[in-house]
């Protein structure tokens, strides 16, 4: 699996960008909707097989990192184009493997509430609730950014019929230093809105709400694009962007 073997890795340059882009674009028959798209399934977790947070980190699976790096691989999976699955007790960051005689832990809802907001967020992204991801909803990805050195990866999501304000872009940076005063290039001028920070305090209180709500995009040619905006970015963390609707 790109995804779990990229976020598990113990060293930032051992992930593969390569093979989360290839993971991003993969469809069956031209179609990205005959396709199920997850960081975590029966398979890779029943039978003593481990959790993504404790496959990040056996000692502390709701330490920092492994609460990090679980949420980027979730993200990937709503914002990539296809079928998204969560597996039960992702969104309480559950970290022991399935059992089917043991049901959800909620009592775990009370200490990780947070970490059920951001599954809740995402999934109202996903599915365009609040008017302004509709591109998240349609088959199209084009990946405009594989910086290997700095680990930051960035691709627009859009949708066939060209939804007014449809583009959504997502950034992730998969290493453990910031990027401050990160450029990246954009499809359309205007103002680009954060839409979801991983990085938000409302998903942990150790986070930073590292970075600034929105980006004014300049025409400055980068990644394949007319403009560009500058972004500030946290350690393992994604920000998800859209333009407001005209």
């Amino acid at each position: 699996h790109p995804v779990r073997a990229a976020l598990a890795a113990a060293r930032d340059e051992d992930r593969d960008l390569n093979a989360l882009v290839a993971a991003l674009r993969h469809r069956h028959e031209g179609d990205a909707f005959r396709r199920v798209v997850y960081s975590e399934s029966h398979d890779e977790v029943a039978n003593g097989k481990a959790r993504l947070p404790t496959e990040i980190d056996p000692v502390y699976a709701d330490g920092y990192p492994a609460r990090k790096r679980s949420m980027l691989a979730a993200l990937l999976a709503l914002t990539a184009p296809g079928i998204p699955m969560l597996f039960q007790g992702q969104e309480v960051l559950e970290n022991e493997w399935f059992r089917d005689e043991v049901p959800v832990d909620w009592a775990k809802l009370a200490h990780h509430g947070s970490i059920h907001a951001f599954y809740r967020d995402l999934i109202a992204l996903r599915r365009d609730l609040r008017g302004f991801s509709v591109g998240l909803t349609g088959q199209h990805i084009e990946v405009n950014h594989v910086n290997h050195g700095d680990k930051v990866l960035g691709y627009r999501r859009w949708r066939e019929d060209g939804a007014a304000g449809g583009d959504v872009l997502v950034v992730l940076n998969l290493s453990t230093y910031p990027r401050n005063g990160y450029e990246i290039g954009v499809p359309r001028e205007g103002v680009w809105h954060v839409r979801l920070n991983t990085d938000s305090t409302a998903y942990s209180g150790d986070f930073a709400d590292h970075g600034e709500p929105a980006a004014e995009a300049r025409p400055d040619p980068l990644d394949g694009y007319a403009h560009r905006i500058t972004i500030d970015i946290a350690p393992y963390s994604a920000l998800i962007l859209s333009r407001d609707r005209a």
